[in-house]
């Protein structure tokens, strides 16, 4: 569905960070961070979220979330570590709905709005459920999706760090970026990343780096390609992004933005997709997975929640 409702808080949101840095002068620029959404192993901004069966989200507040939109979780023991939230917030009712198949489970509490519903089929359970509309997660998600919008800003706001051609790897092959701020952030900006099947990407960089590996384009992984990290640098300080959001500028669909991880490809970092994101069978992903009009993933998932908590990003300065 289109973000009208949604559009009207972005704007609310930038105008306060905007103020907030105007009121700080340009010596003293706030610094943008995951906040809430770093509560998110798994969350859809506007859009559907459906995972397929036997998918393991495990971590430390693994939630899912999904705003305006229905969630379901395949079965066959599919397990999730944390809650699972759904609202339609203002629109509602009728509340949103969350869909257990068989024999899913969820080891956190399974949140609608009041009026919506919570459906468990065989052997499906969530160790508590709570449609009262009352609940804090529903407060959580709306902070969580608004944050999301307010990070977006803040990337699209820096002067890359460095530029590279568009990343386009045949099949089998490998490549290396090595990042070139020491102890700081860096912005790493493509304009289209495709990796064939079973490439391999590797970004390097120190422990105390910071990186957000970013395209206007997509980001496709093939059959069995991998992105992984090196030098000590760790998933809580990655970000890739496909950052083009049709649906915010159009209302429409468009071709850029998304996020395609084919079978059995394997990505260390928070993925983020300002478009859909679509899954494949056996993706295994350490980090988080954030999207914009929807989520759809394939059986077997496995994604060991390493939220992007050493995300930090100077705010977009006014003038």
């Amino acid at each position: 569905m289109q973000r009208l409702n949604r559009l009207s808080w972005k704007g609310a949101t930038a105008i306060a960070a905007a103020l907030l840095v105007y009121a700080a002068g340009p010596a003293q620029a706030q610094q943008v961070t995951l906040g809430p959404l770093a509560q998110f192993a798994l969350i859809s901004d506007a859009g559907p979220l459906s995972v397929g069966n036997s998918a393991v989200v495990k971590g430390t507040g693994a939630n899912v979330g999904a705003s305006y939109n229905p969630i379901t979780i395949g079965g066959n023991n599919s397990h999730i570590d944390g809650d699972v939230v759904t609202s339609n917030f203002e629109l509602a009712p009728p509340g949103s709905t969350i869909t257990l198949e068989n024999y899913a489970h969820v080891l956190g509490t399974c949140v609608t709005d009041a009026g919506g519903s919570v459906i468990l089929k065989v052997g499906a359970n969530c160790a508590s459920v709570d449609t009262s509309g009352s609940n804090s997660d529903i407060g959580l998600l709306a902070s969580a999706v608004n944050q999301e919008e307010v990070v977006d800003a803040a990337i699209l706001c820096q002067a890359p760090s460095q530029t590279l051609p568009a990343i386009n790897l045949a099949a089998g092959r490998r490549m290396k970026i090595v990042d070139t701020v020491s102890g700081g952030l860096n912005v790493i900006d493509t304009p289209d990343i495709t990796l064939g099947n079973s490439a391999v990407l590797t970004i390097s960089g120190g422990a105390s780096d910071t990186v957000i590996l970013e395209t206007e384009g997509n980001l496709t992984l093939g059959f069995g390609a991998k992105i992984f990290l090196a030098g000590g640098l760790t998933a809580s300080n990655v970000w890739i992004t496909a950052t083009s959001e049709p649906y915010e500028t159009t209302g429409n669909p468009g071709p850029n933005g998304i996020v395609n991880l084919k079978n059995s490809s394997v990505v260390y970092g928070t993925m983020h997709g300002g478009n859909a994101c679509t899954l494949g069978s056996g993706v295994t992903i350490h980090g988080a997975l954030v999207c914009d009009f929807g989520v759809t993933t394939g059986p077997n998932l496995r994604l060991f929640f390493q939220p992007a908590s050493g995300l930090s990003v100077p705010a977009c300065q006014a003038g």
